[in-house]
């Protein structure tokens, strides 16, 4: 006993010879797998265009908060020279050695980070051939009141303010 043709489907030869037969939902089948398969390579794309597009501002970023570090060293720097200059004019020797060093620091951290700055920027390079030049004379002129204050008499004791009393 055969089952009727409309629990097991039509028969294969017939199925063929009917138009919207078994090739047809092949076609459709392959139509569909080669959408998706579009769609897929669209977005594989898509992805990784942006992905080149995000990393190309990044590196952007990174090139300018190293010239932000370059620069924020060589602004330490000059505020210790700065300071420096202070010391001199105090006659503190110790303060400002100690100043001087710490510009040398700043300075010599700012020459390490601009070899990996881009190399148009030629504005930094400068500044820190100028800061350089400052330093040098600051070291000259502490070298001179350092020799200076050895040869000179030594003070009895340290200077008082003068007190000035008002009128009665």
């Amino acid at each position: 006993m055969t089952a009727p043709a409309a629990l097991n489907g039509p028969a294969p030869a017939a199925a063929a010879a009917q138009p919207g037969g078994v090739t047809t939902a092949r076609r459709s089948r392959g139509r569909t797998l080669t959408m998706r398969l579009a769609v897929v390579a669209a977005l594989l794309v898509t992805l990784f265009i942006g992905r080149l597009w995000g990393a190309s501002g990044r590196w952007e970023l990174d090139r300018a908060l190293r010239d932000a570090a370059v620069r924020g060293d060589l602004l330490e720097a000059h505020v210790s020279l700065l300071g420096a200059r202070v010391s001199l004019c105090d006659a503190d020797v110790g303060e400002m050695s100690q100043r001087l060093e710490r510009a040398s620091d700043f300075a010599g951290r700012a020459g390490s980070h601009l070899g990996r700055t881009s190399p148009g920027d030629e504005l930094l390079r400068r500044r820190l051939l100028v800061f350089g030049a400052g330093l040098d004379e600051a070291q000259r002129l502490a070298a001179r009141l350092t020799r200076g204050a050895e040869g000179a008499p030594r003070a009895h004791g340290p200077t008082l303010p003068v007190k000035i009393s008002e009128k009665p």
